[in-house]
C-alpha cells in the first residue's frame, strides 16, 4: 500500500506556499458581515439545465424540484421534502405503475410566469423525449409518460410496477415554455440563461465566475445571503491557496481540507454515499478477464485507503450496496482483503508469475493502463495506492494522468479509470442498475459512465430487473441481497470507498444546519450550500 499522506514537512511547505501558515486570520473575502459569500468550485460554469443533470438531486438554487433530500439524516436513505409538490406522492390503483403528484400554488418563475403543473409536465416529458437527447434520459427509464391531471395535479405513468418513485422525483422544474421546442438538451437557452423557482436568480455568467442574487419575488422564505459568487479554479492546491484572500469556502480532499482550516476557517464534513472505484473494460483483454477482476477486488486494502488516504473519512466499499440500505445489504458480500487468496485465483486463471513479478498467460502480460485525473489528489492517491497492491500480487496497473475531455466513449471502452459515482444513490435501483445491468452495456444504452466495464451477468441482470418490480419490500430486500452474492463470485469493476465530502469553510458568522447526505457530486452544490437559503446569522 503507498502511503499518500502529506508529510509534515510538505504539508508546512503546502501551508507556507498558499498563505496560511501566519498568526492572522485573513480579511473576509465575502465581506464579512455582509450578506455576499464567495466560494471556489472545480467545475465548469454554467450548464444550467435540468435536463443535463442541472439540480438532479434537488441541490440547485435556481430552479427546484418536487421534492428534495432532507438534511440531518445521514445513517440511513433521508426523506423527501416536498418543495414544489403538496405532500407525497400516491400510487393510483394497486400496482404501483400510476402515481399521483399534487403540485404547489402560488409559485412564480424568476421570469414572473406562474409555475403549475404543466412545467413539471413538460420537464419530465422533455427528459424521457428523444429529441432532447438529454444525457440523464437513463435515470427515468421507468417513466411512460407525464400528464396533467388537475390545475394542481400530475399524474406519472410507468413503464411497470416502480415502487421507489416517491425518491424518483428530484428532477429540477423548468417553464413548459422554455422546452416547447424540441432539440439536443445541450444546445437549450437554459443552459446559460435559467428560469427557475428557486430562492436564487442568475445575475452574472462568465468562465471564471457565476454571481447569483436572491430573488425579490420567491414565494418561500427570503434568503439572508443575498448574493452567492462562485468562482473556479480546477486545481485542488489553487483553491486551497485562494481561501487565504478571495474566498469563503472550497471542497478539498480530506488532508489538504485539515491543513488549510486554520486562522478564521473550519471544516464541514458532510457524509456521503459517493463511491470510487476502477472501471474494468470488457475491451482491454486483461482488465476485463474474470480472474483479473476477482483478484483485484481481494487484493487490494481498502480499509488502508480509507485509514491513509481519506483519513478516516469514508466507507469501504466493494459491491456499491451498504448498511445505508438497511436490509437490502448483505455484509458478508462484501469482499475482505486477502492478497494470498488472490493469487490463488490467478493460479487457478492460468496466470502465472513472469521473471519480472508481473503474470503471464498465453504470452501476454497481466498489464493495463489506469486513468486518472491528475488535478483531483483523492483520485491520483486511490490510484496510485491500487496500483501498488495490484503489484503485490502479480498485475500491472500503469497508470495515466489524463485530461477530463479525453474521456471519451471509445476511450473508456478499451481503458480503465478512476471513475467516481453514486450520482442519484438514494434508491438502491438507480445506485446499481444502470452500473451492472447489460442493458447499458450496449453502446449508446445510457451515458457514457453507465456500465463502463461493459458488464454482463444474467444473475446481475435477473436480480435487478425483479427488484425495480417487486411490490414487497421484503422481498425486494431479498433480491439485492442475491444481486450481491451474484457479484461478488464475478465483480465487474474494482469498488474502493465511499469518500465523505469535506468542506473548508470561512468563520464569518452564517449559521447553517445539518449537511444533508450526499451523492456523488463535484462541486459546491452541497455541503453547507446546500442549504444557503435557510442560512441564518447571529
Amino acid at each position: 500500500m503507498v502511503q499518500t499522506l502529506l508529510r509534515p514537512v510538505a504539508l508546512f511547505v503546502v501551508l507556507a506556499g498558499i498563505g496560511l501558515t501566519g498568526c492572522g486570520a485573513p480579511a473576509p473575502a465575502g465581506g464579512g458581515a455582509t450578506d455576499r459569500f464567495v466560494v471556489i468550485d472545480a467545475e465548469e460554469l454554467g450548464r444550467f439545465n435540468p435536463l443535463t443533470g442541472h439540480g438532479s438531486n434537488g441541490e440547485s438554487k435556481i430552479y427546484e424540484s418536487l421534492y428534495r433530500v432532507a438534511e440531518g439524516q445521514d445513517d440511513r436513505i433521508p426523506d423527501a421534502v416536498p418543495v414544489l409538490a403538496e405532500g407525497a406522492p400516491t400510487p393510483v390503483g394497486g400496482d404501483l405503475t400510476h402515481w399521483r403528484v399534487k403540485t404547489r400554488a402560488g409559485v412564480t418563475f424568476s421570469d414572473g410566469s406562474t409555475f403549475g403543473s404543466e412545467d413539471v409536465v413538460a420537464t419530465y416529458n422533455a427528459v424521457i423525449n428523444k429529441a432532447f437527447a438529454a444525457p440523464i434520459a437513463a435515470n427515468f427509464d421507468f417513466l411512460r409518460t407525464a400528464e396533467v391531471s388537475g390545475p394542481n395535479s400530475v399524474d406519472f405513468r410507468l413503464t411497470g410496477a416502480y415502487a421507489d418513485v416517491p425518491h424518483r422525483l428530484f428532477l429540477a422544474i423548468a417553464p413548459a415554455e422554455s422546452l416547447a421546442k424540441p432539440g439536443p438538451a445541450d444546445k437549450l437557452a437554459l443552459g446559460n440563461k435559467p428560469v427557475g423557482t428557486g430562492p436564487y436568480a442568475l445575475t452574472e455568467l462568465r468562465t471564471d465566475q457565476v454571481v447569483l442574487s436572491a430573488r425579490d419575488g420567491y414565494w418561500g422564505s427570503k434568503p439572508q445571503v443575498k448574493t452567492f459568487v462562485i468562482r473556479r479554479t480546477d486545481d485542488e492546491k489553487a483553491r486551497a491557496a485562494q481561501l487565504a484572500s478571495t474566498a469563503d469556502g472550497t471542497k478539498l480532499s480530506p488532508a489538504l481540507a485539515r491543513a488549510v482550516a486554520k486562522n478564521g476557517y473550519r471544516t464541514v464534513v458532510a457524509k456521503a454515499n459517493d463511491w470510487l472505484g476502477i472501471t474494468l473494460p470488457t475491451g482491454d483483454p486483461v482488465a476485463g478477464d474474470p480472474g483479473i477482476r476477482l483478484a483485484l477486488n481481494l487484493g487490494v486494502d481498502r480499509g488502508a485507503m480509507v485509514r491513509d488516504i481519506l483519513q478516516g473519512e469514508g466507507t469501504p466499499v466493494s459491491t456499491l450496496v451498504s448498511s445505508l440500505y438497511g436490509d437490502a445489504y448483505d455484509p458478508a458480500q462484501d469482499f475482505t482483503f486477502d492478497a494470498d487468496r488472490a493469487r490463488k485465483v490467478l493460479d487457478d486463471a492460468g496466470w502465472r508469475l513472469g521473471a519480472d513479478g508481473i503474470r503471464v498467460r498465453y504470452g501476454r502480460r497481466a498489464a493495463f493502463n489506469v486513468a486518472y485525473y491528475p488535478t483531483e489528489i483523492l483520485r491520483r492517491d486511490l490510484t496510485m495506492a491500487s496500483v501498488s497492491d495490484a503489484k503485490k500480487i502479480g498485475i500491472e496497473m500503469k497508470p495515466v494522468a489524463v485530461e477530463k475531455s479525453t474521456m471519451t466513449p471509445e476511450y473508456l471502452a478499451k481503458t480503465a479509470f478512476m471513475l467516481g459515482g453514486g450520482g442519484q444513490p438514494y434508491t438502491l435501483d438507480t445506485q446499481l442498475y444502470p452500473k451492472f445491468h447489460s442493458r447499458y452495456a450496449t453502446a449508446g444504452a445510457g451515458s457514457k459512465w453507465d456500465n463502463a466495464s461493459d458488464y454482463v451477468n444474467p444473475a446481475v441482470d435477473r436480480a435487478l430487473q425483479a427488484a425495480r418490480v417487486e411490490q414487497d419490500p421484503a422481498k425486494r430486500a431479498k433480491l439485492y441481497r442475491d444481486f450481491q452474492a451474484a457479484y461478488h463470485a464475478a465483480p465487474a469493476m474494482l469498488a474502493l470507498v465511499s469518500e465523505n465530502h469535506v468542506y473548508v469553510v470561512r468563520d464569518n458568522g452564517w449559521k447553517f444546519g445539518p449537511t444533508a447526505l450526499e451523492p456523488h457530486a463535484h462541486g459546491v452544490a452541497w455541503g453547507p450550500w446546500y442549504s444557503l437559503a435557510r442560512w441564518t446569522r447571529g
